[in-house]
């Protein structure tokens, strides 16, 4: 996962990634559920990391799963602010599909594949 905030003036708050609870209740117990995340101190700019696994140093409710649930959708979404405020948040939806599909090297977003450069160019014409 790459997330990419509009500048590294503010800080990176909280990640949360979600499972849409819409499409019914059976889920495999190994699937990821949801999970939410801080990083320690003040974290700007561009950020990597994987679904499964939170960041050295973060902190927060993490489910520790290894896969995604087919047919469900998914989301994940960064807050970026001082202290308690809120002056953005930037989300993206996906399925497990999308991500197998993926090759290496490409990044989800939009509902397409895209490389790291056009993502980064998205990213700033967002901002």
């Amino acid at each position: 996962m790459l997330l990419r905030p509009c500048s590294d003036d503010d800080p990176m708050r909280e990640v949360v990634f979600c499972r849409s609870y819409e499409k019914g209740d059976k889920v495999d117990p190994e699937a990821l559920d949801d999970w939410s995340a801080q990083p320690p101190g003040s974290a700007t700019g561009e950020q990597e990391f994987s679904l499964f696994r939170l960041p050295e140093g973060w902190q927060g409710k993490v489910a520790f799963a290894t896969k995604l649930e087919p047919g469900w959708d998914y989301s994940v979404s960064f807050f970026v602010g001082p202290n308690d405020i809120v002056r953005y948040k930037g989300v993206t939806w996906f399925t497990r599909a999308d991500v197998e599909g993926l090759s290496p090297g490409p990044w989800w977003a939009d509902g397409k594949a895209m490389s790291r450069a056009e993502f980064r160019a998205q990213a700033d014409d967002a901002c």
